[in-house]
Order: structure tokens, then sequence, then C-alpha cells
């Protein structure tokens, strides 16, 4: 394992941070957007039934012990950014507004926009989308996620799997697998940038020149 700034990862890219295994989703201009992949971590959406994640259990599970464990294995506070999360419900409604936190699970959009990245769980989990909203007589329906991926839905109130998403500024170190292309990703970019910066053949002719010493 070698260490480096998780901006130098592309989408795809798994690392190691706090003694948690995650992966790439998308970078951003305030951050690099990644998903826990590789834990088992069990929450009610909600004890009271409740399908708005705003008000949620498993949104104060996130925020309080299972942000606490990750501190507690490594992490470091000031290396997250906070995320909003869209709370639109699955049929458009959205009274359920937005909310700002550090760690959530995916919504549908979410899931997705990466789905084709997102390795499949070996239990159902949940997303951060409701069903509907209250105003419309469904306040206790929230979206999952099937072994499979396909979206379904679910009580609140049951214990599912989460694989949270967090935001890491982009110089935040992370530790690579030196097998999983990281160095390689660099040079291209280094490559891309000379070519940008004077052009194909004289670039090629001075790697000619390189080779053969």
């Amino acid at each position: 394992m070698t260490k480096c700034a998780i901006k130098n990862l592309n989408p795809g890219d798994r690392f190691g941070y706090g003694m948690k295994s995650a992966i790439v989703l998308d970078k951003m201009d305030d951050g690099v957007l990644c998903m826990v992949v590789d834990e088992n971590y069990q929450c009610e959406f909600d004890k009271d039934n409740n399908n708005n994640f705003v008000a949620s259990t498993l949104r104060r599970e996130l925020d309080s012990d299972y942000a606490q464990q990750w501190l507690n294995e490594g992490a470091n506070f000031r290396d997250f950014e906070a995320m909003e999360v869209d709370l639109t419900a699955d049929d458009g409604l959205d009274d359920y507004g937005t909310c700002t936190c550090f760690f959530a699970p995916r919504t549908c959009d979410q899931h997705r926009k990466y789905r084709k990245l997102i390795p499949n769980c070996d239990n159902w989990e949940w997303t951060a989308t409701p069903f509907s909203t209250k105003s419309n007589d469904y306040s206790y329906n929230v979206r999952a996620v099937n072994t499979d991926g396909s979206l379904h839905y679910s009580l609140a109130h049951y214990a599912y799997w989460v694989r949270p998403l967090f935001k890491l500024k982009p110089d935040t170190e992370v530790e690579v697998d030196t097998t999983n292309s990281v160095e390689e990703s660099s040079l291209m970019d280094v490559m891309r940038k000379l070519v940008d910066e004077h052009g194909f053949p004289e670039v090629m002719e001075t790697l000619a020149k390189v080779i053969a010493g």
C-alpha cells in the first residue's frame, strides 16, 4: 500500500482511509465523492417508521456513533466536506427538501448515476429517498436497494445495511494498492499535459530520443 492525494484517483478507484475500504464515485469542485464498500453497518432507517431522512434514526447514528468509530480508527474530521442530500421523493414530491450532512446513504438518483461503479451488496441497503411523502399519506416507505442492485421499497422501521457516501477534500491522503493503476493514471495525466503544451509531434520526438538513450 502507498499513500496519495484523493484528487489523483479516478472514479471507480478503490482506496483505504481510516481502516475503511472505499471507492471514488465522482470528482467535484469542492471535493471527491466517495462511498464506503466492504462493510456491513446495519441500522433502522427510523425506529418510529418515519421516511424523512432529516429526522431519521439513521442520520443520527451516522452523525454520532458511526462518525466517532471512524475517527477512532484514524479518520480526521477536517478531511471531510459536508454534502447536500436531495430528499426528493421517488414520485417527485419535494416536501422534505434537502439536508446537509457528512455521511448519508445514496439517493435513488445517485444510485442510477453511479450504478456501474457500485458493487452489489450481500444484503438490502437503504437509500435516502422516500417512496413518497407524508403530505401524500406515505410517511413510512423508503426506497431500498436489493442484493442485485435493483431498487425496491420497504418500511422505515426495518434494519438494513448502509454503505455511506461521504466527500473528502482534494488533498486528503488515502492509501492505495500499488497494483490499482494509480501510477499509470498519473503518468497519462502528465503525458496529456505535455501534449497540450508542446504538441504531439514534439512530445513523441523527445520520447523517442529518451528511449534511444
